[in-house]
């Protein structure tokens, strides 16, 4: 993982490296691996996955998984009073960060919905 990480993303590496503690450190049942040759995070199932490719942020996906599940119901059971996601479909939700500062300022907020999807372990998982 860090050798794939230093490659993709030299600049943010470091956004790279809090954003992935952040994600592990929700939930103590959450594990990491390469999916579509980016780290990627498993509880339930494969549900976030970050985009380490632009030069100026980190992206992440909250998913329902590899595949469009067009009965998800995830957007509904997610809480997100901080305005954080954006939904371009019903079973996958994105945001972003640009820097370290930024990210500080959000990862309470970011990591109150990562460990929120941890209780529905039976539904469609972000």
């Amino acid at each position: 993982m860090e050798a794939l990480i230093a490659g993709l993303s030299r600049p943010l590496e470091p956004l790279v490296q809090q954003i992935r503690r952040a994600i592990l450190a929700a939930d103590a049942s959450i594990t990491e691996g390469i999916k579509w040759n980016s780290p990627s995070f498993y509880c339930h199932g494969w549900f976030a996955t970050l985009g380490c490719r632009k030069p100026d942020r980190i992206d992440v996906v909250l998913h329902c998984g590899a595949k469009n599940d067009p009965d998800c119901s995830i957007r509904e059971a997610v809480e997100d009073p901080a305005g954080l996601l954006k939904w371009p479909s019903k079973d996958r939700a994105l945001l972003a960060f640009s820097s370290e500062e930024e990210f500080a300022s959000r990862r309470e907020a970011f990591q109150r919905i990562v460990a929120s999807r941890g209780d529905r372990a039976g539904d469609h998982v972000i």
